[in-house]
This record gives C-alpha cells, sequence and structure tokens, in this order.
C-alpha cells in the first residue's frame, strides 16, 4: 500500500503519451458546426453511442485491461480518483489490491441493467472498495452537512433542495478530479440521454427514462426526463462549474486515448472542452461556431489552462510564415510569468490577441 499525491505523477504523464492511441480522424467534429441545443447534443450522440463495448470485470479484454493503460501512472500505480491510498498493478488486467470498479454514473440510475453504459470505461474508474461503498448511488455536490466518509479524495454528505424541500446525499472529490468526473457526466448524458428527436436510448428504456421513482436513487434528485438537458438545473450549475474551475489534464488526456484504443469513441468534452458551454453553459441557444474551438490535442490549447475557446482564430491561423513567406516557428513561451504563444518574434495572447 502506498499514500501517493496526484501531482507526482503529473509531473511525468507528458512524456508518457500513449503512442497507439486512436487519433481523432480529420473532420471528425466538423458536421457539428451550425447546430444547438437538442440536435447539436443528439448530433454528438450520433458520433458516440455505437462503440466496442469490454466485458466487465478481470482479465484480458474485460474492463480492468483497460485501466491498465488508462489508469496506471508511470510507477505502476493505479491512479484512484476516490481515495489517496493507491495500489501497484503489474499485469494487463489484474484487479488492483482492495479496489472494486466503480460505476462514477451509478448504474442504478438507468435501472440497473449491464448494457453498454454498464461496460462503458468514460465512466468507469477503479476505486476504493470502502470508498466505493460510502460513495453508493450518489450524485456530484458539495456536501454542507451529515458527513458519512472522507477518504482525503472524497466526501460525502447532505443538501438541502430548496424545490423539492429535501435534504438528499451527493458526493464531493478533489479539485483537481472535479472536472474530470463533469466531463464523464456530460459523455454519459450526451451518449445515453435522448436523441435529437427526443427518443429515449435503450439504456434508459427500462424507466422510459433515467430513473425518478425513488427517493433512495441519486438520479431523482440529479436527473429530470422533461428534455435533452438531462440533468436538474442545480447540477447542471454544479457540472458546468466544475468543468470551468478544472480544465482537461493531461492525465485526462491519456486516459481517454486509452480508452478510445478499447471502445473506439471519443469523449467530445474532453476533445473540445467548450463543447459543454453550447449544451449545459453561457453559450446555450446559440448556433456552434467551431471556428472558435480549439481541441486538447491543437498546439494552442494550454493543458490544465485552456477552456477551449479561442476569441480570435485568425489572429494566429496562418501566421506561420512571415512577410518574406518563410516558416515562422511557433512557440509557447512564458515572459514575465505569463504564457504566451510566439510566432517567430510577435507575442499572441493565448486567445489570440497580438501582445506587442
Amino acid at each position: 500500500m502506498k499514500t501517493h499525491k496526484f501531482f507526482l505523477s503529473c509531473l511525468l504523464l507528458c512524456t508518457c503519451a500513449f503512442l497507439s492511441a486512436e487519433d481523432m480522424t480529420p473532420g471528425f467534429y466538423d458536421n457539428a458546426d451550425g447546430k444547438k441545443d437538442a440536435e447539436l447534443k443528439g448530433y454528438l450522440k450520433s458520433l458516440i453511442r455505437n462503440h466496442t463495448s469490454m466485458e466487465y470485470g478481470s482479465g484480458l479484454g474485460h474492463t480492468w485491461e483497460v485501466f491498465y493503460y488508462s489508469d496506471r501512472d508511470e510507477e505502476g500505480y493505479m491512479m484512484d480518483m476516490y481515495c489517496d491510498d493507491w495500489y501497484k498493478v503489474t499485469t494487463p488486467g489484474q484487479v488492483a489490491t482492495g479496489c472494486n470498479i466503480e460505476h462514477s454514473f451509478a448504474k442504478s440510475w438507468w435501472g440497473g441493467g449491464k448494457n453498454d453504459a454498464y461496460k462503458d470505461c468514460y465512466h468507469l474508474n477503479p476505486s476504493n472498495g470502502t470508498a466505493n461503498s460510502s460513495r453508493s448511488n450518489y450524485p456530484l455536490g458539495v456536501p454542507v452537512k451529515d458527513f458519512k466518509s472522507n477518504t482525503g479524495s472524497l466526501k460525502v454528505g447532505k443538501i438541502h433542495h430548496d424545490a423539492l424541500n429535501m435534504d438528499f446525499y451527493v458526493f464531493e472529490p478533489k479539485d483537481e478530479y472535479k472536472g474530470d468526473f463533469a466531463r464523464a457526466y456530460f459523455y454519459m448524458a450526451t451518449c445515453y440521454g435522448r436523441y435529437a428527436d427526443g427518443t429515449i436510448d435503450d439504456v434508459c428504456s427500462k424507466h422510459n427514462g433515467w430513473r425518478l421513482d425513488n427517493k433512495d436513487v441519486g438520479s431523482k434528485f440529479a436527473m429530470q426526463n422533461d428534455n435533452y438537458l438531462e440533468f436538474q438545473p442545480w447540477e447542471q450549475e454544479v457540472l458546468i462549474q466544475w468543468h470551468r474551475m478544472d480544465p482537461v489534464s493531461e492525465k485526462e488526456i491519456k486516459r481517454a486515448d486509452a480508452v478510445s484504443d478499447f471502445q473506439h469513441n471519443r469523449n467530445p468534452f474532453i476533445d473540445y472542452p467548450y463543447l459543454a458551454e453550447y449544451i449545459w453553459g453561457e453559450r446555450a441557444g446559440q448556433l456552434l461556431d467551431m471556428s472558435h474551438l480549439i481541441s486538447s490535442t491543437d498546439s494552442r490549447f494550454v493543458v490544465g489552462e485552456s477552456n477551449g475557446w479561442i476569441d480570435n482564430p485568425s489572429a494566429i491561423d496562418g501566421l506561420a510564415a512571415d512577410a518574406t513567406g518563410k516558416s515562422a516557428r511557433i512557440t509557447k513561451v512564458v515572459i514575465d510569468g505569463k504564457l504566451y504563444i510566439l510566432v517567430g518574434k510577435t507575442r499572441y495572447t493565448l486567445t489570440g490577441q497580438k501582445a506587442d
């Protein structure tokens, strides 16, 4: 057993690129341009819904093999977002000591069926068994009372819902994992939520949507079946806030690429983080303008800082040549404590504004 701090693992992640990761096909998201709201979310669903489902459990070809590549740090420890005690795994498919497969988006929320959602590694995580049990099927949130668990990376307690006049349990991960969980929830609500025409996905057919009939199942408080947004307003607010405060990290990109290698689909909200703003955030109701979005693989995307939006894309696009037509090198530099994009000798801000 080893108590392992998150930042230690992050130091080397950028040098441990998953070279066999399945890259996005050029133009993969291009046809999302000009869409909005339910149509946009439904289109993203059409891109990711049909994927390869892994077998559930340990061994080769199963979810624990995926975890070996997606959640194992450079020293061989399984990175558990629910607990600070990490354990080594030496063989693909091996179960980490004391760990379960945790459904971050609880399986009871769609009725518990062992379907594609049940086996989807974009929301499955290796988790300390005790932390997994205490988390139960509660939604994400910030507990304020009646705390019953604190593993160092996970807090469980109650909040009060004014509209329902009820108290219920939520779980809160560490700050450095909050965006990871939010983007996993956005993925699940997109992949297994409604189609563009409002049709319910087969995953949710048991309850004609998310399960809302039982106060002991967290989806009653976090989800709704009235429209494409899927989440209750309070949960949507929590998720978009966490998405903003904890941008996409090297760990998250590495994990998504590894999962993609097995499932052959993507998490759009890791590839293009700002897409979430067009569905649940500040640009809801607006037509998507892909020219302003940069992916987490773009050289202008600052991992751990960027939100995937660039104010003036034309300010940098095409500037790789100087006045003589010779190529100018584009690099990221820190000057007086601030990060800039350097095109030749000219500085630009991260949103494309000329800084000189």
